[in-house]
């Protein structure tokens, strides 16, 4: 049993050192006293990921920044921006039909005699103008956040929120509890979840609030993507 223990900690620090985010094994757990330093290290991180994003193309990567800037300035009173560190990218070598991807959702959610060479999946990370205020959020650093806040689904039961600890979070990022309870937002909005990119249409997937979101069109005219400036359909839990 020691034996096990020690093997799954010394996999556990591998793993984030593997991922860069070796500053989390100094915080087995989080607290007031020490929040101020997390906060410093987490930024730390941030700066080193942005210095060398992870990239698809420029229009990718110009439409990643049109739906975050200013619009996230404008809804966000945090000293920090907290983004997804990685946003999904489904790309079709294809044209799709824009009338059945409107009645679902915005994208078509299944493609018939779909062959591998037409679809890929990829990722970016963002990066904005201001990047000097944005810190990149991971699973491993929401779940410390997370056992910070407290109010977290266990053994079917939930546990006490930190009311206290909570207060001390919001001195730094946006923090709301999760609409169906047991979880937690830490991101600024609005938040790019996905990217559906075909031929003629990008499908821009995003959250705008802790329980809502919408789909943002850019449709390819005259071999020029032009973003609609409605969504194309829209959301509420």
């Amino acid at each position: 049993m020691m034996r096990k223990t020690i093997f799954t900690l010394i996999f556990g620090i591998a793993t984030l050192l593997c991922y860069g985010q070796s500053f989390l094994s100094e915080y087995p757990k989080l607290t007031i006293q020490n929040l101020d330093e997390f906060f410093l290290d987490w930024k730390s991180y941030s700066d080193s990921v942005a210095s060398k994003p992870t990239k698809y193309n420029n229009l990718i990567d110009s439409i990643q920044s049109i739906e975050y800037a200013p619009k996230i300035l404008q809804g966000c009173s945090s000293p920090y921006f907290v983004l997804p560190q990685y946003i999904k990218i489904e790309r079709y070598y294809m044209d799709v039909d824009t009338v059945a991807a409107k009645m679902d959702l915005g994208f078509p959610s299944f493609i018939p005699d779909l062959k591998d060479y037409q679809y890929t999946v990829d990722s970016i990370t963002p990066v904005l103008s201001y990047s000097d205020r944005v810190l990149y959020l991971t699973s491993d650093i929401y779940k410390v956040l997370s056992e910070f806040a407290g109010g977290l689904k266990k053994r079917r039961k939930t546990t006490k929120i930190n009311e206290s600890n909570i207060q001390e979070l919001k001195k730094y990022i946006p923090v709301e509890y999760g609409h169906w309870g047991g979880y937690w937002w830490f991101t600024s909005f609005p938040a790019i979840t996905g990217i559906c990119y075909a031929n003629n249409l990008i499908a821009v997937t995003r959250r705008t609030g802790c329980s809502t979101g919408d789909v943002i069109w850019y449709i390819k005219v005259n071999d020029i993507f032009i973003r609609r400036p409605i969504p194309v359909c829209e959301w509420i839990e």
